[in-house]
């Protein structure tokens, strides 16, 4: 059967997956790898990749493309998300990256991230028939996803990342009271735009909400709250 490597270029960490397709079209996972490279640190405040998260970055995939073609596999895709997304000089990351392994990595939008993270639980969880709400928790975005086994009601991608956050809001250890309220107010504008339960009410849902599933997402394992 034929098999497939997927490297997930994010903020925070980088993964990788190994799968084999089944013949219809499903996935078998058969071993995962993620290093926590920390990629983005700083480009939320400088709008540029470090010199140093590059070199880590740049040492991580290596390895991992290495290691997938000594284990036979061929096909190889990789995607970056909000770090590489926003940076200043994350094409010319990318070119290093296609210099140095023969990989070409896409760059996909906040939608599309959010859609493939949904994608991803419908592969992996038995979602009911009822609408489910997804939410994914990065170093540079935050996805909230609306959907069940079969549709996707409504995705969106928010620019609330645990690194994002850190960097413009955080600057010291700990934190001052100022810094906090800043915090909570930059949430706040974010959330009352399109928070989950607004989204949810405006599907319908609301009244409902508290009895339906909701998924967490952080760094790509599942935990369920009911």
């Amino acid at each position: 059967m034929p098999k497939l490597a997927v490297l997930d270029i994010g903020t925070n960490s980088i993964h990788m997956v190994l799968a084999e397709v089944q013949p219809d079209y499903t996935y078998k996972i058969l071993d995962r790898f993620k290093d926590m490279t920390r990629l983005g640190d700083g480009v939320f405040t400088s709008r540029r990749l470090s010199d140093q998260a590059m070199m880590r970055g740049l040492e991580v995939i290596r390895n991992l493309v290495t290691l997938a073609r000594n284990k036979g596999y061929e096909r190889i895709e990789g995607v970056a998300t909000s770090a590489v997304r926003e940076a200043r000089n994350g094409g010319e990351f990318l070119d290093h990256v296609a210099q140095q392994t023969g990989l070409t990595v896409r760059v996909i939008t906040g939608a599309e991230e959010a859609r493939l993270i949904f994608l991803g639980v419908q592969n992996s969880v038995a979602l009911p028939e009822p609408p489910t709400l997804v939410i994914d928790i990065g170093g540079g975005s935050v996805e909230v996803i609306v959907g069940n086994r079969e549709t996707i009601y409504q995705a969106r991608s928010l620019k609330l990342g645990a690194i994002r956050l850190k960097d413009l809001y955080l600057t010291k250890t700990p934190p001052s009271k100022a810094m906090l309220h800043e915090l909570e107010g930059e949430v706040d504008v974010v959330r009352h735009g399109f928070g989950a339960v607004a989204m949810a009410a405006n599907l319908g849902f609301y009244r409902n909400i508290r009895s339906r599933r909701i998924y967490g997402v952080s760094e790509h394992k599942d935990a369920e709250d009911d």
